[in-house]
């Protein structure tokens, strides 16, 4: 009973995230095409089929010398389109002309009936909630076609743009108040990983080279790579394939150069020489103050302050935890290890004052966020992760990949599980952010069927001097593209379902 609950939990987590999602992107495109004159059809919280049609706005008519109000509940013929020709009706209502008959003319009496001309047409925005609550569609007018006359299709590239661009915005946006509202609330934790190997997996390339617990590797085919684990990892990757010379430091010896050769294809969790390496928590300095402790010892701003308040290695939670063990550890020395630039180095010793107070019990550090520095981290995580996606592409490529890089709607749905269970509400809205971020760089990428690619087909038409590219020409690639994109996730979700039956987790 208590799984089928966390079941059904971890499931409206994913179904909210992935909702906000969406939602936020759709609300970008529709509220730039209101903003730029494309009439909006509808705009769907959820997916068909429709429930409920909560709101209508008012829609207008254009004519040569006027536009008329057509109010919410009225209904426009299903034919009339910029162009039609019409007869009508309206009235006065505190000095806005509103419509209250219309009627098509038939195109074989044109020519003996009088009437007018319709330019322009917004049938008025049609608010609805759908049965499948994952997020919202918008349906503009035009969409497709360009030979309707004022609909998206059919706008100038200046126009089309910053509609198609305004989904990845707020997807960007969202990601970023979510990041500057978790870096504020959240103690600034850091992972620091070492090349101290914790773990040898049976039959890997370490254990035949008889790689143990407690080692550490110092260099691979000469590059320095003590305390960086990026740079070890990145060597391991790169070399996949091919016999490499380790430089490992066991207790106080250096061993003889040791023989490995790192699987380009290792087993899941296992990465290709078959290692696990330990690493510490740490708390990321926001400040130190001129003249401190701190200061003293070389400690800087960004740096990854490790230190571990008892006997069993737990790792400091925050800084309130650090300034109540100063405050009790008077004219103590404490030895903490400082990481920078995604290295780790040697340890620092503080000394707490004699006279410990609660002026000084920091020792110089602000190991906090504050409101003003909370953007900026938010800035420098989202470069991050950003500048991180095209290495993984080319990892995937080059088949070093990690396990578990690249996972559909399943696997999303496996990690809001994980990261529920482990890290609760600030982690979900940790991944929220992940997510949208994701969202928004993937559908820039010029692949048909995304926004990045339909893009690319209004720079063409801006190239080509306003000339557009064959409308069933570009359907047929959009759907040329969107079914790879189909394939693609079928083949992900297969994955997902394996590893899913085989009780394998994604995160570490």
């Amino acid at each position: 009973m208590t799984e089928i609950l966390s079941n059904v939990t971890n499931l409206l987590i994913f179904v909210a995230i992935l909702g906000v999602l969406v939602f936020v992107h759709e609300l970008g495109h529709f509220a730039v095409a209101k903003r730029l004159g494309i009439p909006v059809f509808e705009f769907g919280f959820g997916f068909p089929p429709r429930v409920w049609r909560f709101r209508k706005d008012k829609g207008w008519l254009q004519f040569q010398s006027k536009r008329i109000v057509v109010p919410r509940d009225f209904a426009l013929p299903q034919n009339l389109t910029a162009g039609s020709r019409v007869t009508y009706k309206t009235r006065f209502e505190d000095a806005t002309e509103v419509l209250t008959d219309i009627q098509l003319i038939d195109p074989a009496n044109a020519g003996s009936t009088t009437g007018s001309i319709v330019q322009a047409v917004d049938p008025g925005t049609e608010y609805t909630l759908n049965a499948i609550p994952i997020g919202g569609f918008v349906r503009l007018v035009g969409e497709e076609d360009p030979f309707v006359q004022g609909g998206f299709a059919s706008a100038k590239p200046s126009v089309r743009a910053p509609i198609l661009l305004a989904g990845v915005t707020m997807n960007f946006i969202l990601a970023f108040l979510v990041f500057t509202l978790t870096a504020f609330f959240s103690p600034p934790y850091a992972t620091v990983q070492t090349t101290r190997i914790a773990g040898v997996s049976a039959n890997s390339p370490a254990a035949q080279a008889d790689l143990r617990i407690g080692d550490t590797i110092t260099a691979i085919n000469g590059q320095d790579v003590k305390g960086n684990y990026p740079a070890l990892s990145q060597a391991l990757r790169t070399n996949a394939g091919r016999e490499i010379t380790l430089t490992v430091v066991r207790g106080s010896q250096t061993l003889d150069p040791i023989k490995a050769t790192p699987r380009v294809q290792p087993p899941p969790g296992e990465g290709p020489l078959g290692i696990a390496l330990s690493g510490f928590t740490g708390l990321r300095v926001s400040n130190i103050e001129p003249g401190s402790p701190a200061e003293r010892a070389g400690i800087r701003p960004g740096d990854v302050f490790v230190f571990l308040v008892d006997p069993k290695g737990r790792a400091l939670r925050d800084q309130k935890e650090f300034v109540d063990f100063t405050t009790t550890h008077p004219n103590w020395k404490i030895d903490v290890q400082i990481a920078r630039d995604n290295m780790l180095h040697d340890s620092v010793t503080l000394q707490i004052p004699e006279a410990v107070n609660s002026q000084n019990a920091a020792l110089g550090l602000t190991l906090e966020t504050s409101l003003i520095d909370a953007p900026i981290r938010a800035l420098q995580e989202m470069g991050q992760i950003v500048s991180s996606i095209p290495q993984m592409f080319g990892q995937l490529f080059a088949g070093t990949a990690p396990a578990n890089s690249f996972v559909g709607p399943l696997g999303i749905y496996q990690i809001t599980g994980e990261v529920a269970q482990r890290g609760g509400v600030m982690a979900l809205l940790e991944l929220m952010g992940l997510l949208s971020l994701n969202l928004a760089v993937v559908n820039l990428f010029p692949l048909p069927g995304l926004d990045g690619g339909r893009l690319v087909f209004v720079v063409l038409e801006w190239l080509r001097g306003g000339k557009k590219i064959d409308p069933q020409k570009e359907a047929w690639v959009h759907f040329a593209g969107l079914a790879l994109l189909v394939g693609l996730m079928i083949l992900i979700s297969f994955f997902d379902v394996q590893r899913m039956l085989a009780g394998q987790k994604i995160l570490p």
